[in-house]
């Protein structure tokens, strides 16, 4: 009978703060745009030109987003989060505005393209952002619930973004899809800015002093970090291609959604349980054995994959693992930053994690005649990010 309270205790006491509370409503506002923007890009971009050239408007945007994303985040460390975050969300209003002008002008591809690349340029760091911000605020005994909020957040936006997107740009019109991004966006940075002192540290933190070019990317262990999150969004992002080319193949194609769905959601069951265990040994000995039963559980999704009832059983479990591990992620992230240095570590985390997600993509889609395949590259994938993560926290 005590299950229950004793599996909500760390939530209850995480949000029982005004601040912590504001930082769930900016997160909430922040992260579902993020999963409503492939969508958004994809219709507003396509209203008067190929689905090709979409595509590699898509592609552009999340280009810009990764080149530019440890800039950002040192910007926001530096000037405070909401200061740079409302910046940059004038540039990124002005380009989304701008593409979607184009668009409807029928202006050509090559601008269209560029158009977007300019939006992940100047795209506010409200994600990366979000997680330094947990980390500054919640205590530390909450900072592992804190996280698994944040990452089951993501995973919420994830099946929900795409079908609040299509559902307005359908049933609506693109631009409507595009202004409740904008919306959206704009909420997190002012909830940011009136909540949490702008997006600093109580008290302020010094001026980080003057730091090497190389900066994070000196220190060994982080860089072993940054393989791991890129090796285990190529293995997410290869899951989620080869099984909507999976249910393609057997001529289902509306099975990809509940599919990916039901990943999603034992990543958010994964999530919320790991935020209601107590700490077990430090993060950096946790991170490789949640990644060693993810790769497990992919294993089993591409076994399953061989008769395919048993997808609709492998898929939860194959996601059970995700969550847990991209808050370990998130929480080492932000440990190896010296202090004032979160959001630029989690930029960099960011733009690693883009860049696999990417190769994740390509790979199954060269694969995509044979899906199973696939999976079992995501599995080799997520064992690979297992090898980098015990090199990233060998104690």
């Amino acid at each position: 009978m005590s299950a229950v309270p004793d599996a909500t205790r760390p939530y209850r006491r995480l949000f029982a703060e005004p601040v912590l509370r504001g930082l769930a409503l900016a997160d909430a506002c922040a992260r579902l745009p993020q999963g409503m923007l492939s969508i958004t890009l994809l219709m507003v971009t396509a209203v008067h030109t190929s689905m090709t050239a979409a595509g590699l408007a898509v592609a552009g945007y999340a280009l810009g987003q990764g080149v530019t994303g440890p800039l950002r985040g040192r910007l926001a460390d530096r000037h405070g989060l909401a200061r740079v975050a409302a910046a940059c969300g004038c540039g990124y209003s002005l380009a989304l505005l701008g593409l979607l002008a184009a668009s409807l002008g029928g202006c050509p591809a090559g601008l269209l393209i560029a158009v977007a690349a300019a939006a992940g340029l100047t795209v506010p760091p409200l994600s990366p952002g979000m997680r330094s911000l947990w980390s500054l605020h919640a205590a530390a005994e909450l900072r592992q619930a804190a996280f698994a909020f944040d990452a089951a957040v993501f995973d919420l936006t994830a099946i929900t973004g795409p079908m609040l997107a299509s559902t307005l740009a359908f049933g609506v019109a693109p631009a409507a899809a595009l202004c409740l991004v904008l919306t959206l966006t704009g909420a997190a940075v002012v909830i940011i800015g009136t909540r949490t002192g702008g997006g600093v540290p109580p008290g302020g933190h010094p001026r980080p002093a003057r730091r090497p070019r190389l900066g994070l990317l000196r220190s060994g262990p982080f860089r072993s970090l940054l393989a791991t999150g890129a090796f285990a969004n190529l293995a997410l992002s290869a899951t989620e291609v080869a099984l909507t080319a999976y249910v393609r193949h057997h001529h289902a194609l509306w099975a990809a959604g509940p599919l990916l769905a039901e990943v999603s959601a034992g990543s958010i069951a994964g999530s919320l349980l790991l935020g209601a265990r107590p700490r077990t040994g430090g993060a950096g000995r946790r991170l490789p054995r949640l990644l060693a039963c993810y790769t497990l559980g992919l294993a089993g999704l591409a076994a399953a994959g061989l008769d395919a009832p048993l997808l609709a059983v492998a898929a939860p479990l194959a996601g059970l693992c995700l969550g847990p591990t991209l808050a370990t992620l998130f929480s080492l992230a932000g440990g190896a930053a010296a202090p004032g240095g979160g959001t630029e570590a989690q930029g960099w985390l960011n733009s690693a994690m883009n860049a696999g997600a990417a190769a994740g993509a390509a790979l199954a889609g060269l694969t995509a005649g044979r899906p199973v395949l696939g999976l079992a590259l995501a599995a080799a994938a997520a064992a690979i990010a297992t090898t980098a993560a015990t090199a990233a926290s060998p104690g």
